[in-house]
């Protein structure tokens, strides 16, 4: 039945034209009038009134009966809450917040075909404010000595169950203006990704009493399902809003979460008398009250509105809500009274709690087989040791998550044994994905006994663990580093916020031999720098084995500084690595260019963080212009600190930079047309520059620079215009035969050009990306035959042609054939001069990864960088040194005749010259001697004997000038004597110096006398 019937079978001839018009007049021109009829109102008493009743679309209108007309009495549709029938002719209407119900008396005495007509307009009104919704589900009391047929309304609904439409009753109801921003969200963004709760932060920037119809209009909403208040402070009377919703909502809402609104135990006391006071049964399967300081107070009454869901729960979150063991007992009973909740609960989190040891009830629950999936214990005080039975009997079968971070092992001081159930756990999950023991002192055997629990499951996979601050002793690190590598069903570990001095370096040593963990975090770590060097080092050679499974690496927030630069001078040869994070390392500019330079040679990292890092503007700069040489790099994080910290004109350069950067990037990770295809040539070329194949590199260096633009775009373009008029001609074939049997023959555009476009763009991501393999294994075939070429044998005619790759026997120079040959093998970058520069005594200096890499870096041109201090000449000493240095094994006397032989001998005879090469040969034996009368033998330059060993600038040469009774030390490596010597230099310092009394100086006297080079003046 529809209302026009019903408006056509009311009294409508017994009101006039002027009234009905002094009606429309008095509600307004914009109100729609549903039903009109003529009713006789009871007043005091027997008194009865004429009065006329009027169904509005929100409201009911009683109205007099004179011209012009003036309204009576008036009240929303929502505010009825009975609705009865005494007599045939008769309806009592009652409110919500009025005692005395509204009774009046319709058609004649005995016919109740007036009140069928009133009760149907009111169903047609209800159907159109809530659509799909009975009438009695609506009213709370409906009593009628008829039966009402279904009646459709006169509209048409709206979008997301003609929330519009409602939440303007409810403006209405509320007497608050109607907002058409808050309409426009619901319709259009809400609609467009099929939202189902209502999230209040959408719209928390209206004021309080806004918010009110916004939740009245969910009360009988079909299209809605829950209420989400996230950060939202709710006022008394939104609250109380929320609490009509949950009592009077038909359908029930089934989903409601409130995290971090600072709710008290009021409110939560007032939401759970709302929930056991609901007119229907509760269907609510998930709530959230997280972070909010609810107490026992307000968790027991709101568990105990939910006790009678007969479907029972599927996610509880209290976590952070001030919760005892006193809530944890009421909820573990609530659960264990109700069987469904074995088959439904799939997430708990009681997190943040202090229910330290009263958790027995619960693990009661979780003894029974269910379907729980996610645990979260987080810090609860709870012992980890008691509860391994409990998750071993019921939750082995589908549990993935479970996370017990800052809980102790054991209450006792000592911890006992892990129990067996323990190990037996994590041996039978058949599901587990995610296991956090973050800050867990666990004892080095409970370690153990859950690596080779672990270890043993043969059907977890993809298994996330974290032991971020667990290693409390070099113990527990030595476990970890002897059981990890053994542990295939790991993907993800995180051993961040662990010191540095627990011998770090040999688990990532052990972690590279996993072939299974593909992530690694290491941020926040803590100890002296000192222990970063061989860390570092590690991580260079796990990341540089070609069989390494580790695609992800976190090291962020480390502070390592200048220790980082040797990870980056390796980046450029992990030719697995996808992912980095070295923010918060302060590696500075020195750190930039290092990176800017390995970031041109990488070709497979996709993501990378490198903000709190010190970085200049110019540092900045060098990445951002690497970077547009990158042919994998697809997301780069803005390093918003760095740039904040050059003041607002660096902060608008940087991200200008970004935004020209990104435009760059976006070719690597949309596969544009053409770009992905060159760049994959030139990845192919940095593979054969990293392999040594020079001729192969340039080759293909050449080609991603020459390749034709991908023709796939006109293609088509052409196939979708083809493919329409095809479809054109046949929808035209299918318009004629309609036609002829006797339909419409017009066919019209029912299928756009746009809409075939649209349908073959997937087809063309598919063929760009079959058209990118190809060209690469065009690449690497033609960069295998030129590498084939050069490697070709030399022929025999040829023997007498210098061949130019041959290894050369001097320690000067590097052969190329040599340098191709260690190219695949050193993937380090040599050290630049801004490291040295910016970091000169705390530069890591990295051994070679191989044996081979370090024969190739022996090999290397011996044109090696100096220090500049270093380089310059040194002084000329005046002083004797302080103490003889001798050597032990030799007799001390031997040499002696030939010394003195020399020093009466002319120095231009054959004599001198053969008692010079004697005297080279005991002079390192017998330096102090040597020191002492090399004055009397020298020649007077070094170029007069070219040929001798003791003219060399490595060797010691001594002079005598005139007017000195002393020798005076020329130049002298003591360093070298003392180190072949084994002679410390506290021991030189510590010895007496020699007396320097007169008879020395007399002895020398007439040395010098003798010597033929004294002048005449030096005896005077």
């Amino acid at each position: 039945m529809t209302l026009k019937k019903i408006t056509k079978m009311s009294t409508k001839s017994q009101i006039s034209s002027e009234l009905s018009e002094s009606i429309s007049n008095v509600l307004g021109k914009n109100v729609k009038i549903l039903y009109k009829s003529l009713i006789r109102m009871e007043s005091r008493g027997d008194k009865v009134d004429n009065r006329v009743l009027v169904v509005t679309s929100y409201r009911i209108f009683i109205t007099t009966t004179k011209v012009p007309t003036r309204v009576d009495n008036g009240f929303h549709l929502m505010e009825i809450e009975a609705l009865e029938s005494k007599k045939a002719n008769h309806l009592s209407i009652t409110l919500i917040h009025e005692h005395k119900p509204v009774s009046i008396l319709i058609g004649e005495e005995g016919s109740s075909e007036g009140v069928m007509n009133t009760m149907y307009a009111l169903v047609a009104a209800f159907d159109d404010l809530f659509p799909n919704v009975a009438m009695e589900d609506i009213v709370s009391k409906v009593n009628l000595p008829f039966q009402l047929q279904p009646v459709t309304g006169t509209r048409k609904h709206s979008t997301c169950g003609d929330f519009s439409n409602q939440y303007a009753a409810m403006c209405d109801l509320c007497q608050t203006p109607f907002r058409a921003e808050v309409a426009w969200d619901i319709d259009t963004i809400y609609l467009a990704h099929d939202i189902r709760m209502l999230h209040l932060k959408d719209f928390d920037h209206l004021d309080q009493r806004d918010l009110i119809p916004l939740l009245i209009a969910l009360q009988h909403n079909t299209w809605f399902t829950g209420v989400c208040g996230d950060g939202v402070r709710a006022g008394g009377e939104a609250w109380e809003a929320l609490s009509r919703v949950l009592r009077c909502a038909a359908p029930p809402p089934q989903q409601l979460s409130w995290r971090a609104a600072a709710l008290r135990h009021d409110h939560a006391a007032r939401l759970g008398h709302a929930l056991a006071r609901a007119r229907c049964p509760p269907a609510m399967h998930t709530i959230d009250f997280s972070q909010n300081h609810i107490e026992d107070k307000g968790a027991i009454s709101i568990l105990t509105g939910l006790a009678n869901n007969p479907d029972g729960l599927r996610h509880i979150a209290l976590s952070q809500c001030g919760l005892t063991g006193k809530s944890v007992s009421h909820l573990a009973a609530m659960l264990n009274d109700n069987p469904a909740h074995l088959s439904t609960l799939t997430h708990l989190d009681l997190s943040n709690n202090n229910l330290k040891d009263d958790v027995h009830n619960l693990y009661n629950f979780l003894a029974q087989p269910n379907v729980l999936t996610h645990l979260n214990l987080t810090n609860t005080e709870t012992t980890l040791e008691n509860m391994w039975g409990a998750l071993l009997r019921g939750c082995a079968a589908r549990l993935g998550a479970l996370q017990l971070a800052r809980n102790p092992w054991a209450a006792a001081r000592r911890p006992r044994d892990p129990p067996p159930s323990f190990r037996q756990f994590f041996t039978a999950a058949l599901a587990l994905a995610d296991l956090d023991f973050s800050y867990c002192k666990m004892p080095p055997d409970a370690l153990k006994s859950l690596l080779l629990g672990l270890a043993c499951n043969e059907s977890a996979a993809g298994v996330k663990l974290s032991l971020a601050g667990a290693l409390g002793s070099s113990q527990a690190a030595h476990v970890l580093e002897s059981c990890v590598h053994g542990v295939r069903c790991l993907r993800e570990l995180d051993l961040s916020d662990n010191s540095m001095e627990l011998e770090l370096s040999g688990i990532v040593r052990a972690i590279g031999k996993n072939h299974s963990i593909t992530h690694l975090s290491l941020s926040k770590l803590t100890g002296k720098r000192s222990y970063a060097p061989p860390l570092i080092q590690a991580l260079v050679h796990v990341l540089q084995e070609p069989d390494t499974a580790l695609t992800s690496l976190d090291l962020s927030d480390c502070k390592l500084k200048a220790d980082l630069y040797g990870l980056l001078n390796a980046l450029g040869g992990a030719r697995r690595l996808r992912s980095l994070d070295v923010g918060g390392n302060l590696a500075g500019d020195a750190g930039a260019r290092l990176l800017a330079k390995a970031l041109q040679c990488n070709c497979t990292l996709h993501t990378l963080h490198i903000d709190r890092n010190a970085f200049s503007i110019q540092g900045l700069t060098d990445i951002a212009t690497a970077l547009r040489r990158s042919v994998s790099v697809r997301r780069v994080e803005f390093p918003g600190c760095d740039a904040a910290a050059g003041g607002r004109a660096a902060s608008e350069r940087v991200a200008a930079l970004w935004r020209d950067l990104h435009e760059r990037l976006s070719n690597n990770s949309s596969g544009g047309q053409g770009a992905c295809g060159s760049g994959r040539v030139r990845a192919v070329a940095l593979e054969r520059a990293w392999a040594g194949g020079e001729a192969a590199a340039a080759l293909a260096a050449q080609a991603a620079a020459a390749l034709p633009p991908a023709p796939l775009p006109a293609a088509l373009e052409r196939a979708a215009a083809a493919a329409h008029h095809l479809l054109h001609q046949y929808l035209q074939r299918c318009s004629e035969v309609f036609a002829a049997m006797g339909g419409s023959g017009s066919s019209g555009e029912l299928v756009t050009l746009q809409c075939v476009r649209d349908a073959l763009a997937p087809c063309s991501a598919t063929l760009q990306d079959l058209l990118n393999e190809a060209v690469e294994r065009l690449a690497i075939s033609a960069c295998e035959s030129v590498d084939g070429g050069d490697n070709e044998p030399v022929s025999i005619a040829d023997h007498d042609i210098p061949d130019l790759l041959t290894p050369i026997s001097h320690s000067g120079a590097t052969p190329l054939g040599c340098r191709r040959r260690e190219r695949g093998l050193r993937r380090v970058r040599p050290k630049s001069v801004a490291e040295q520069q910016c970091a000169s005594n705390e530069m890591l200096s990295l051994p070679p990864l191989h044996a081979e890499a370090a024969d190739a870096l022996a090999e290397l041109p011996a044109h090696t960088l100096r220090h500049l201090v270093k380089g310059r000449p040194r002084r000329v000493k005046t002083r004797a040194p302080s103490r003889p240095i001798t050597d032990q094994s030799q007799d001390i006397d031997e040499g002696l005749d030939e010394f003195w032989r020399a020093c009466r001998t002319p120095p231009g005879s054959e004599e001198a010259s053969r008692s010079l090469s004697a005297r080279t040969l005991a002079s390192r034996s017998l330096h102090s001697l040597t020191s002492l009368a090399s004055a009397t033998a020298s020649p007077a330059s070094p170029d007069q004997l070219p040929h001798s060993p003791t003219l060399r600038r490595d060797d010691t040469l001594y002079s005598v000038t005139s007017g000195e009774s002393t020798p005076v030390l020329l130049e002298c490596e003591v360093s070298r004597c003392k180190s072949s010597d084994n002679v410390g230099t506290r021991a030189a310092l510590s010895t007496p110096p020699p007396s320097r009394s007169s008879d020395n100086v007399n002895t020398m006297g007439s040395m010098l006398r003798d010597h033929p080079l004294t002048p005449e003046g030096a005896e005077a």
